[in-house]
């Protein structure tokens, strides 16, 4: 082996084993259509999150019991029952934290963003209920009431759902509050542009020669570009 490849393979074994536990933790996205987007930039093989779940209602607690016993999900959750303006969630909270407990799952709550909608009170509403609620257990709770999430320029035209560039945020704030290796996720959305760009570079055009005019032969007529008679 030479001796720039045995260095370069000590290298990555080095820094594979300086990753935190977290690193090597299976981890997962559920939740609603917010953690569908999260997930385009968290690029989890786990991705059951889907539109139209609350925490209301019993959906989010099957999602939970497909994880695999000790697995790290981030979880989107509440803009849907803010929209209607049910943030009584207590039991149903409680209800999330049981069936969590349940597979040793620790969560990585998403809280629901603010939006650019008139019932964006009943979403700051929430969001303080369930920090309040959350204070004290095992959940990491994740606020997206920050002024940077609350860029218009990271949503779309609706006021609700965010760009790419927005999924990406949200992600990294939670990576970060969970204590995941934020550096790993960046190097892998490098490798993935550099694999667009492939892609897309067109490949050089081959010309071929023009053979020159027989001898004697006439030469061919310029044709008049459109307009220009």
């Amino acid at each position: 082996m030479p001796l720039m490849s045995f260095r370069s393979l000590a290298l990555g074994v080095a820094l594979v084993c300086a990753l935190p536990a977290a690193a090597m933790a299976e981890y997962a996205v559920i939740g609603d259509s917010l953690g569908v987007g999260v997930n385009w930039a968290a690029k989890s093989r786990l991705a059951l999150a889907k539109n139209s779940i609350a925490i209301h209602g019993g959906a989010i607690l099957e999602q939970i019991r497909q994880l695999p016993r000790g697995t790290t999900a981030f979880m989107s959750l509440g803009t849907n029952d803010a929209v209607g303006g049910a943030v009584d969630v207590r039991k149903p909270v409680q209800d999330i934290l049981a069936a969590a407990a349940a597979r040793d799952v620790k969560l990585v709550w998403l809280g629901p963003p603010c939006v650019f909608k008139p019932w964006n009170t009943y979403a700051k509403q929430l969001d303080a209920k369930l920090r309040d609620q959350l204070k004290g257990t095992s959940v990491v709770y994740v606020g997206m009431q920050d002024a940077d999430i609350c860029n218009p320029s990271l949503r779309g035209a609706e006021g609700v759902h965010f760009t790419m560039a927005g999924y990406t945020l949200m992600w990294r704030k939670a990576a970060a509050a969970a204590g995941f290796p934020v550096v790993a996720v960046a190097a892998n959305e490098r490798l993935a542009s550099l694999k667009d760009n492939q892609k897309k570079r067109p490949s050089p055009k081959r010309h071929r020669k023009r053979k020159p005019p027989a001898p004697g032969a006439p030469a061919p007529k310029q044709e008049a570009a459109p307009g220009a008679t």
